[in-house]
């Protein structure tokens, strides 16, 4: 196994890159699932194309599809169902992607504009359902129910979630740490938890332990989510692909601000909440907001909660009694989930 590193800027250390080190494994069965993805993207209407194309061009870091294909490879998987069910998992997840930046009004994505600022929301939206529709079809394809029931309850419980947090935004509040769990655990960890179920269940060795996989992709979920929630307030766009602070602005309430909330002194808390209630925020609120977050070390709580996070999710992969590769590079993507700076 040959092992691509990188020099870790905090610490100077040189450390694995993950990601390319993964790619690398996996090079053959993402090929195929990025085939499979363009072979459905290949229809009369060329604005499905420009568009699938567009949001598949810099085709991030597929760690969805990738877990799939890895909780089939720990279990000894050898066939097809498995590229066929990652590549309809990356549908899925393009098309939520797809979905809620015209619900956030987002403008940049992986380092390109989005979908919605160069054709427009309608054109977005009707993509997006495109996607649902192609990713149900290869999921017909492997014949399985099983995997059927699995990622249509999935895709059913991550619309859930965009439209939970739809409503508590429209609340203008800074809602409970609770009431986040519950958004995350529906419209990110649902369909972690789902890319490795539907892993177990086409081998015969992996059935047994398909709630496991289940709970473990649903934990990393969580801590993928919170990360992705924290970069909004701990780095910055060059590095993510993103803008910064957006969340802020759009005044939605994520780990972090419920955090500092929780910290302030009361008159500090009271101009948060003013500034969540307020129409509009500003680049000089978000950066109040960032000095208060340094002050109180709220970058440390959530690593905190992040490690907690790992371990539990670390011990369900030690109740299986397989130890190889894929395994290996299964525990790697919770270090990569918690350290990731894009």
């Amino acid at each position: 196994m040959t092992i691509t590193t990188i020099t870790d800027k905090a610490s100077g250390k040189i450390i694995p890159d993950l990601i390319k080190n993964l790619h690398q494994y996996l090079a053959d069965d993402i090929a195929v699932i990025n085939e499979v993805i363009l072979q459905h993207l290949a229809v009369k209407e060329d604005l499905v194309k420009v568009i699938g194309n567009h949001i598949t061009t810099s085709r991030g870091k597929r760690i969805r599809p990738i877990l799939t294909i890895l909780t089939a490879k720990m279990f000894g998987y050898k066939g097809m169902n498995d590229t066929y069910l990652a590549a309809a998992v990356e549908l899925i997840h393009l098309a939520t992607l797809l979905h809620d930046d015209v619900v956030d009004g987002s403008k940049m994505r992986r380092f390109l504009p989005t979908a919605n600022v160069v054709w427009g929301n309608k054109a977005s939206i009707l993509v997006g359902d495109f996607l649902f529709s192609q990713s149900f079809k290869l999921i017909v394809a492997t014949k399985s129910l099983q995997a059927m029931t699995i990622l249509s309850k999935a895709s059913a419980i991550i619309c859930e979630g965009e439209i939970s947090q739809l409503a508590k935004l429209e609340e203008n509040r800074i809602i409970t740490e609770d009431e986040y769990t519950q958004i995350i655990n529906a419209k990110t960890a649902e369909l972690f938890a789902a890319s490795c179920e539907v892993g177990t269940i086409i081998s015969v060795e992996g059935k047994e332990y398909s709630n496991i996989m289940r709970d473990f992709g649903a934990i990393l979920g969580n801590i993928y989510q919170i990360a992705d929630d924290s970069l909004d307030y701990f780095s910055n766009s060059s590095k993510v692909g993103k803008n910064i602070g957006d969340d802020f602005i759009e005044g939605k309430v994520t780990l972090p601000l419920i955090l500092l909330h929780k910290k302030l002194m009361t008159k500090d808390q009271e101009k948060l909440i003013t500034l969540i209630k307020s129409p509009l925020r500003t680049i000089d609120d978000f950066t109040w907001v960032c000095n208060k977050m340094a002050f109180l070390d709220i970058h440390q709580d959530i690593k905190q909660r992040l490690e907690k996070l790992k371990l539990e999710a670390f011990d369900y992969l030690q109740k299986i009694a397989i130890e190889n590769e894929s395994k290996y590079y299964l525990k790697l993507l919770l270090e990569f989930a918690i350290n990731r700076s894009y």
